[in-house]
């Protein structure tokens, strides 16, 4: 049995109206999360390749010299 299937064998057990609409409403959350989530992956792969290999390294060594430290007491 896929989860798909589980999940619709689930929700066919719910008798609870209310119930049933908060997951309705979470169901949309979640679709409305994906649709825009997944917009943004065309304009953040227009920058794919406008850095060199060195100036990708570069700023991995930035940031690791900048955040990968502790300052004060824990």
């Amino acid at each position: 049995m896929t989860i798909k299937e589980r999940i619709l064998l689930d929700l066919s057990e719910i008798g609870n109206s209310k119930l049933l609409y908060q997951i309705f409403e979470f169901v949309h959350l979640i679709k409305k999360n994906i649709k825009q989530g997944e917009g943004n992956i065309k304009e953040v792969l227009t920058f794919a390749g406008s850095l060199s290999d060195e100036d990708a390294m570069q700023i991995q060594k930035d940031i690791s010299k900048e955040f990968n430290k502790i300052e004060g007491e824990w």
